[in-house]
């Protein structure tokens, strides 16, 4: 179908549209003068031809439908990006501002907004109109960002033997295709990922490599040659429960005193948004574990936990008794010994 509505790529959409129409008139009027038919009301082959024809033309016009709305999605996308841009280097200005005034004063601030964080949105924009929208449309968004990467390749001394080799090597040159340094195979741009060190990585290797990291805490988080993805750049290859994943994990390799459940079909990382007090609930299963034992919820002071046996230690030799009904330590002023 593609191949069809290629005739049409040098005319504007309205002009193609009135030419379907005009085709779509055509095969009304053939088909109204052609009173012809088989026995048992079957069509003859002209008719049949005439269907044909027009399921082909509403097919394209279908297509052309589909290519204005994209247009005018990139057009829309375009405006945003610009509003967007602004308000970002707006913010950095705030940003650079507010450090500046806090180096006068003596003091150091550490600015959250990076210098780069424009030109970032600007390919993270670009590769995902390349996918959603149209390769031409985020091969024109790129230009701005690496105007030195998408210049006409020089094909001076690329002489090949064969004509499987010289294809290989423009592959190779060619800026609208990138390498997968996993599966090695040469894919189109916008089906690979740059990340910081330059190595590309295709969806399915990509997602397959996350996957891993938020199940492995040594290959946390996501990397190449030792450099950290910049996973809101990657982020448009995942899936929504790939990136809850990595959010879990992110949470719960970054927690140092870390709890799981203490059923042992579960062992869920229990999150500190479900403690009380010295019990944490696991969001899973529902199991309550001690977070100084590590094992099943249990009644009076955990035994493990440092802080409350140096309380108690004191507590003996200061002579301090603990209530038999809430556990508190309690120390006699006055009265006779007996507890109530």
């Amino acid at each position: 179908m593609h191949e069809c509505t290629a005739h049409f790529d040098d005319l504007d959409l309205e002009t193609a549209d009135l030419i379907l129409k005009l085709q779509l008139q055509d095969v009304e009027e053939l088909r109204t003068n052609s009173k012809d038919k088989n026995r048992d009301g079957e069509l003859n082959d002209a008719q049949v031809a005439l269907s044909l024809f027009e399921e082909n033309i509403e097919s394209m016009r279908s297509i052309l439908f589909d290519r204005q709305m994209t247009q005018s999605i990139t057009a829309a996308v375009r405006a945003d990006a610009e509003a967007i841009a602004d308000v970002i280097r707006e913010e950095e200005v705030a940003c650079e501002d507010h450090a500046h005034a806090h180096r006068l004063n003596g003091s150091c601030v550490t600015s959250e907004v990076h210098l780069q964080s424009s030109d970032l949105s600007k390919k993270i924009l670009a590769r995902l109109a390349g996918r959603y929208v149209s390769q031409d449309v985020g091969y024109e968004l790129l230009k701005d960002t690496e105007p030195d990467k998408w210049r006409e390749p020089d094909d001076h001394g690329q002489a090949e033997s064969s004509i499987r080799g010289s294809a290989r090597e423009h592959a190779l040159r060619d800026p609208s295709t990138l390498r997968c340094v996993i599966c090695l195979e040469v894919k189109k741009y916008f089906d690979v990922i740059e990340v910081p060190c330059g190595h590309g990585y295709c969806k399915p290797c990509l997602q397959d490599l996350v996957s891993r990291a938020t199940k492995d805490e040594s290959l946390f988080p996501p990397r190449c040659c030792q450099e950290p993805f910049e996973m809101n750049v990657v982020d448009i290859f995942l899936t929504k429960e790939l990136r809850n994943q990595f959010e879990h994990a992110k949470v719960e390799f970054g927690t140092r005193d870390r709890t799981y459940c203490s059923l042992e079909t579960c062992s869920a990382f229990v999150t500190s948004s479900n403690i009380e007090g010295d019990i944490v609930a696991c969001g899973k299963c529902g199991t309550r574990t001690c977070t100084f034992c590590k094992k099943r919820a249990h009644d009076g002071h955990c035994p493990e936990d440092p802080g409350m046996q140096a309380t108690l230690s004191l507590a003996t030799e200061s002579g301090w008794q603990q209530c038999y009904a809430c556990h508190r330590l309690i120390e006699l002023d006055v009265g006779c010994n007996h507890m109530t």
